[in-house]
């Protein structure tokens, strides 16, 4: 028993120093800009790009601390600074939640959160639900691709990211890799929609439309890092993924 008290302690001091290094990650990603906010002053900031590194290696109340360390923090670049009454570390923390689930096989209830954070955003009174009037179209759901992350996150394609990520291709890695950026991106972006319409109420009505036309290319733009940065990183800590993240009891 003295043995087994003594690694469960070595083990949560690993998990410890991995969040915090983790933290220090996502405070570097979280102050490069990607984009300029639409509505409201500040960026768009590159940390969803490592959210599947933190989701991947960390547990899910481990990597909302290591988000929140990291946002906190970054806010004290100049003009980086918090827009959502210190709330900004919800939408990075609802992806790294989601990445998290869905790399530890529990699909089920990272469906339940992106169904969850679709559902408020819809019933949401200062959100559109349609767009495309104002842009010489016919209505089209603000949340198509949301929607389309949604399915892909449902469908047997992101059946087995766990077995893809351990599997020693390259080719898979990077599709498990593509499969919780695209579920996280999304699932952050909706979660970030819901805060501005919280926050700001009727003003948020009229950004709407611009945010449409913006909001999948920066989604791209997410994904692309990801891909470009996750597998780096993962590879370069693989035998702490092995050992603290998909290896695990059932949390």
């Amino acid at each position: 028993m003295g043995g087994t008290l003594v690694q469960r302690k070595a083990l949560e001091t690993r998990k410890i120093a991995l969040t915090s290094s983790l933290a220090a990650l996502y405070t570097v990603f979280r102050a490069i800009p990607v984009s300029k906010l639409i509505g409201i002053p500040g960026f768009i900031t590159a940390g969803g790009m490592i959210a599947p590194v933190l989701g991947i290696l960390l547990e899910p109340s481990y990597g909302v601390f290591a988000v929140f360390v990291g946002t906190t923090l970054a806010s004290f670049i100049p003009g980086n600074g918090l827009r959502f009454f210190g709330l900004d570390f919800l939408p990075g923390a609802t992806n790294v939640v989601l990445v998290s689930l869905v790399a530890r096989g529990r699909r089920k209830e990272a469906l339940l959160i992106f169904l969850v954070m679709i559902a408020l955003f819809l019933i949401n009174p200062f959100t559109e639900i349609f767009v495309g009037a104002n842009l010489g179209s016919p209505p089209v759901p603000y949340l198509w691709l949301h929607l389309v992350a949604l399915g892909f996150l449902a469908s047997p394609l992101a059946r087995d990211v766990r077995g893809r990520l351990t599997s020693g291709s390259s080719r898979q890695v990077l599709f498990g890799v593509f499969t919780l950026a695209l579920t996280g991106t999304m699932v952050e972006h909706v979660t970030g929609g819901v805060l501005y319409a919280i926050i700001f109420g009727k003003g948020a009505l009229v950004a709407w439309p611009a945010i449409f036309v913006i909001y999948p290319i920066e989604r791209a733009v997410m994904i692309i890092g990801s891909l470009l940065a996750c597998p780096l990183v993962l590879l370069s800590l693989r035998p702490l993924r092995d050992r603290l993240a998909l290896h695990e009891a059932p949390i």
